[in-house]
Order: structure tokens, then sequence, then C-alpha cells
């Protein structure tokens, strides 16, 4: 019944993002590529707290972190951004600019906590699921903060995500409560 659930979701998702598209190759090679990584981040980092090695979570960002710092330096690097980053650092950065980029780290640093704090608590199909209500309800807010138009398409896609979201929710809740259920053993000799 899990799965089953999961059937508004996705359709509420393709619908509440059905629109005028143009994409380029590389644009939609990046795009499943970023999709790909997400959910295998999302499930390596939920099997590494819960299985064998049982990080915690502030053990696991101090392992993710230096590596995903080499990462983004060296893509910063090739695609000429370092040297962007270096120019703009040397002519235009100020006190307040270090102060919002450094309140930014440390809002990413808690955001990171948190979701790994989830992860480690849920599943990593809870929290797939999670993200996609987080993106229709994006939309939703853009739709309030900006004034947008949306089709009556995907308005039928965010209520199909919204429920969607809300029965897996119900259906894990109740799994939950099942599996905690004390169960009556029989006295003994009977």
């Amino acid at each position: 019944m899990t799965y089953v659930s999961l059937l508004p979701v996705v359709f509420g998702v393709v619908f509440a993002t059905v629109g005028d598209y143009y994409f380029t190759k590389m644009g939609f090679f990046l795009t499943v590529l970023g999709t790909i990584l997400a959910a295998l981040k999302t499930v390596v980092t939920n099997r590494v707290q819960v299985g064998r090695l049982k990080l915690h979570p502030l053990d696991l960002l101090l392992r993710m972190s230096p590596l995903a710092f080499i990462q983004t330096v060296i893509y910063a690097y090739v695609t000429g951004e370092l040297n962007r980053v270096r120019s703009f650092s040397r002519t235009e950065m100020t006190s307040s600019l270090i102060f919002a980029l450094v309140t930014n780290g440390v809002i990413a640093f808690f955001l990171n906590y948190v979701s790994f704090t989830a992860n480690k608590k849920t599943s990593a199909l809870t929290m797939t699921v999670a993200g996609n209500v987080k993106q229709v309800l994006s939309i939703i807010l853009a739709v309030v903060i900006f004034n947008l138009t949306i089709t009556p398409t995907n308005g039928v896609g965010i209520f199909l995500t919204l429920c969607g979201g809300a029965w897996y929710a119900k259906i894990e809740l109740s799994e939950q409560a099942q599996n905690q259920t004390p169960r009556e053993t029989p006295p003994l000799g009977r």
C-alpha cells in the first residue's frame, strides 16, 4: 500500500511542473544526473547512519564536508568560476557580503544536520516524498509571493502531490503504530 500511495505524488509532480519547456541535451543530462545523485545520496546516508557504521549526523558531516569542498573547488576551477570569485573578492567584497556568506554557511550546516537526522529517523523514501511535497509548496509560495498564474493542470498537480504526501504519511504512521503495538504472548504451559 505504501507504493500505491506514491502514485498521486508522482503524477502530481508531473502535472504541477507541466508547462512551456525547452531544454538542451546537456541540461537534460545534468538534470537526470543530479536526480540520480540526489537519490543515491539519500539512500547512502541512510545506510551509513542506520547500517553497520551507525554514524551520528555530525560524524557524517565531518566526513562528507571536506570531500564536497574539494569537489566544489575542482568544478569551480574547471568552469572558470574560481577566477571570477577571486576578482570579485578583490574588488567588490564588503563586510556585509562576508557576513551574508557566513550566515548562509551556518544555515546550510544546520539544514544538513537536520536533513541527516530526519533521514536517520525515517527512510530514504520518506525523505524523497517530503522533498517532492516541499517543491510543490515552494510553487504555491511562489504563486502567492510573485503573483504567478498557474494552469488548471498545475493546480491539479499541486493538489495531487499534497494529497499523495498526506496519504503516504498516514500509511507510514499506521505501519509504525502497528509495528510498535505490543503483542500478547501466551502464558507458559499452554
